[in-house]
């Protein structure tokens, strides 16, 4: 079977005239919907970013070259062309001389100052390592010394201090011979054969000749007792240097993140400001208006909320050091040497608390010794006398003697007494190795989180860098190309400002920690006030 074959029949004249209309008709459709995609917005609101410069857009103007003045450029999303250049296309050419009238571009004079300042608060924080790290301490140093002079707890402990003082000497005094001088009136008798007593005045000196180490047994156990409230003393300067440091740098901490939200809540004072005069033309963007001041409220809740610890953190310092102002530069870098745990723990040996717990010890051992050594016999040296007279009236001669005094028997009373100082010795060491132990970890757990939270700010430190850009960039798509939504940018802005928050609590958080470590090992004060002291110097 033969293939059949089409004969080739020319189109006629009126056909060609119709596809050509058809074609004509395609490319006139396609380039005036082109022409619609490069119309403008009517409104020009640029959004800063809070330490960005203001920058130059380049836009599409609603107006031929013409008649467009230099000052009305007109900026917007895609979204925003397409409708205004519906709108446009059926306004006469009075009209669209009244829209430029009406259409004010946006005022750069605030946002250049807004970025000034901004740059200008970059600036003083890149110049934070100028003062560096031992003009710190030397602040610490005089807040702890205004401390101390105002302290009641202090004062309590250097009253208690004063008295364990007074305590040794009235122990020492016991050495000293004892004189006892007493009187007495002439007596009446009554009665048969009854012989009156004459007015006498009598002398009696005691010396101790041999106690079996009792009066000295005691007089080590007071010394002890004050070496205890001297350390006593030296843990209560231990706790409250490390209060008044965590508390000024709580305070600090919480003064810088207040800063970075007041900048969030500006970013998003700005945004919303942007899209309420946006919505007056465009009404059907007024859900980016809603998520945007649900945004703002959300960044002035974090604001109040940093303010209220700052303000907190003011009310603590105020009790601790009164009415006197303790800043901390802003152009101070804060920063603290690094910790080695070992040395650390070397120190820690030597703790007030941990002294006053072995002297307290060591007080009570000696004293149930000195109650051991007073069950013995004591011999006393004696030397009396009297003014009285005899029936014959002869007064009373000097008279001098060796005595000897047993305790025998006092109902078991002297023996429970020892055993309870004994008691209590071995109860305050074993209240030693709990506090030994407590420090030791405290300490351990102090060096791990100093060393956790340093580094993870140092992360947070690119992470910054790099959220950034991504606001940035978000921002740039949502208002320049209409790629993003509002909700990517608000993300975007939250997570900013989210690791700007994180990176200075970490950091911060990491200085408390080196703070409780070196307050743990009980080198805190001494730190502080050796560097105050050659400051001085």
């Amino acid at each position: 079977m033969k293939p059949s074959k089409r004969k080739y029949v020319p189109a006629k004249p009126r056909t060609l005239k119709w596809n050509a209309s058809v074609q004509l008709l395609l490319c006139s459709g396609m380039i005036y919907s082109s022409i619609l995609h490069a119309q403008p917005n009517t409104q020009d609101i640029p959004l800063l970013a809070a330490e960005d410069e203001p920058r130059k857009v380049s836009s599409w103007s609603l107006f031929s070259s013409s008649e467009k003045p230099k000052s009305a450029e007109l900026r917007g999303t895609f979204g925003e062309y397409r409708q205004i250049a519906e709108q446009a296309q059926k306004l006469s050419p009075a009209q669209k001389v009244a829209v430029k009238e009406t259409i004010k571009p946006a005022e750069l004079s605030s946002t250049r100052a807004y970025a000034a300042r901004q740059t200008q608060a970059y600036r003083q924080d890149g110049e934070r390592g100028e003062a560096g790290s031992k003009a710190l301490r030397v602040i610490l140093a005089g807040a702890l010394k205004q401390a101390i002079e105002r302290s009641p707890t202090l004062k309590q402990a250097s009253a208690e201090l004063g008295a364990a003082n007074a305590d040794v000497r009235e122990a020492e005094g016991q050495r000293w011979p004892q004189i006892d001088v007493s009187a007495n009136s002439r007596s009446k008798s009554f009665g048969r054969n009854s012989n009156p007593v004459s007015q006498t005045v009598n002398l009696n000196m005691t010396t101790t000749v041999y106690d079996w180490g009792r009066t000295e047994k005691t007089i080590d156990s007071r010394k002890e007792l004050g070496t205890a409230a001297i350390q006593k003393y030296m843990a209560n300067v231990e706790v409250l240097a490390q209060d008044v440091a965590s508390t000024l740098l709580e305070k600090e901490k919480a003064s810088r993140i207040s800063t970075i939200n007041q900048q969030y809540v500006e970013r998003m004072k700005r945004l919303v400001d942007m899209l309420g005069d946006i919505v007056v033309t465009d009404t059907g963007r007024a859900s980016e208006l809603v998520q945007a001041r649900a945004r703002l409220m959300d960044a002035e809740a974090s604001r109040d909320t940093w303010q209220a610890r700052e303000r907190d953190a003011e009310i603590k310092l105020r009790k601790l050091i009164g009415t006197n102002t303790i800043r901390i530069p802003q152009n101070i870098k804060v920063a603290l040497p690094d910790i080695e745990l070992n040395k650390l723990l070397l120190s820690a040996q030597n703790h007030p608390v941990l002294l006053q717990a072995e002297a307290e010890a060591k007080a009570s051992r000696l004293h149930a010794e000195s109650l051991r050594a007073a069950e013995k016999p004591q011999i006393n040296w004696v030397v009396t006398k009297s003014t009285g007279k005899d029936d014959f009236g002869r007064e009373d001669p000097w008279q001098t003697m060796v005595t000897v005094s047993w305790p025998i028997f006092r109902g078991g009373a002297a023996t429970a007494a020892r055993e309870a100082a004994l008691l209590r010795a071995e109860a305050e060491l074993e209240n030693k190795e709990q506090q030994q132990m407590d420090l030791e970890f405290e300490a351990r757990a102090a060096v791990q989180d100093a060393n956790t939270l340093l580094a993870r700010a140092d992360l947070y430190v690119g992470l910054i860098k790099e959220t950034e850009k991504v606001k940035e960039a978000f921002f740039d798509q949502w208002y320049h190309l209409g790629r993003r939504t509002l909700l990517d940018v608000l993300i975007a802005e939250s997570d900013y400002n989210n690791n700007r928050v994180n990176e200075v609590s970490y950091r911060f958080d990491s200085y408390l920690a080196v703070i409780k470590a070196y307050g743990s090992t009980g080198m805190l004060s001494r730190w502080l006030m050796d560097d105050m002291n050659k400051s001085e110097r």
